[in-house]
């Protein structure tokens, strides 16, 4: 497993209606929030705590949104250089941030290049002009193909881009077209995501009733399809349940995520999982920025240590138990194309996958919904549609 880096943005140009990530867009504090951020990164730092597998450097670096594009590069470039300095990166780390369209400029491609990102995350959605008005996004189809553009001629290769479906208005051939069209731009990373109506959100209030008659269920999933048969047509090959890539250009940092490896995070509303606990930071920016600058080296130390809440700054979701950890196995794994793996499995757990999960594993293996097959095991191209039954099956 891989070890990781999170850190959260939270600022915005304008908060997207279908969106409950943590994030406003009152970017007044953004500097002092930058500055508070770099203060925790340090503190975790000289607190000693660590992975629970130190054998290598870690490994990816994700910095996420809200959007990162829309605060000065330099600041992300110090997040990179803080987090290089204090903790090491591999030379070969995965470094990515994420940008939108409408706040990506040739200067701040050209700074996050120098300062050592090498992967880049691009919310297009659609390339479609009708579709994006829908989800009050500030880019049309040209600005997206110009960020594009822009990320090409700063030198980035492993840009990925996201695709939604499930959109008021939209078509399959418009959602097959905008896949298409990433394709032939080059674009070797795409994670595709339906449109799910989030509580408290704007589109929960527009279209919580009646999303279904706009977008009948069946007109989504036949969306999901055509679009992922396209992509994997086109060489990107579906790697997790939400994404598709050309080989070699995997999310390292996702797929660490999958794999249950440990991360760091830093940032308002960020969650992370060190040393089996799952933790959360306040999902406030005058509380973050408040918190991030008082807290102590040997506070991080006292909260890891004793495992109990005992920190303003880190709220504790979860001790994960050995008995948790197996439980969660499928849980992550099956996300993935790859699956399970029973020698992973045994050498993890000193268990089988067939003693722990075996009625499971029957069932929605005579249900088709299951491939074994070798080591490995796991979902079919129907399952894919209904992993939370699978899973439900398992953990339940």
């Amino acid at each position: 497993m891989g070890r990781s880096f999170y850190v959260h943005i939270p600022f915005c140009e304008r908060k997207c209606p279908y969106c409950d990530f943590y994030s406003v867009a009152d970017r007044s504090d953004a500097a002092s929030y930058i500055d508070a951020l770099i203060q925790e990164i340090r503190a975790f730092s000289d607190s000693g705590v660590r992975f629970d597998d130190i054998t290598d450097l870690p490994d990816t670096l994700y910095i996420g949104g809200g959007t990162p594009s829309c605060i000065p590069a330099e600041d992300i470039a110090r997040i990179v250089s803080s987090i290089r300095d204090l903790f090491g990166l591999r030379g070969d780390a995965e470094i990515t941030t994420e940008v939108n369209p409408s706040s990506l400029t040739p200067d701040k491609a050209l700074i996050y290049k120098e300062c050592g990102i090498n992967r880049v995350s691009m919310g297009v959605q659609s390339l479609d002009d009708q579709v994006l008005k829908t989800l009050g996004r500030l880019h049309d189809s040209e600005g997206a193909r110009r960020a594009i553009d822009i990320l090409k001629k700063a030198g980035f290769d492993n840009i990925s881009c996201d695709l939604m479906s499930g959109i008021p208005g939209q078509t399959v051939s418009s959602a097959e077209e905008s896949a298409r069209e990433l394709t032939e731009l080059g674009i070797k990373h795409v994670s595709c995501y339906s449109l799910s109506i989030e509580e408290g959100t704007l589109f929960e209030q527009r279209y919580k009733d009646n999303i279904e008659d706009l977008i009948p269920p069946e007109e989504e999933r036949e969306m999901y399809h055509r679009v992922r048969a396209l992509l994997a047509a086109k060489g990107l090959a579906r790697y997790e349940i939400s994404n598709n890539s050309v080989g070699g250009y995997e999310s390292r940092h996702n797929l660490n995520y999958w794999a249950g490896g440990n991360y760091y995070a830093f940032g308002a509303a960020a969650a992370g999982y060190l040393q089996n606990m799952r933790f959360i930071h306040p999902a406030s920016v005058a509380g973050y920025i408040d918190c991030a600058r008082q807290v102590t080296p040997e506070e991080l130390k006292e909260y890891f240590d004793s495992k109990k809440d005992g920190s303003d700054l880190l709220t504790t979701t979860d001790i994960m138990t050995e008995e948790e950890k197996i439980k969660e196995y499928p849980f992550l794994a099956l996300r993935t194309a790859m699956g399970m793996s029973r020698k992973e499995f045994s050498a993890r757990y000193q268990k089988t996958i067939e003693a722990v999960f075996g009625d499971a594993v029957r069932k929605n293996i005579e249900e088709g919904l299951l491939v074994s097959e070798g080591d490995r095991i796991f979902l079919s191209d129907r399952g894919f549609d209904l992993a939370d039954k699978v899973i439900r099956d398992m953990i339940w």
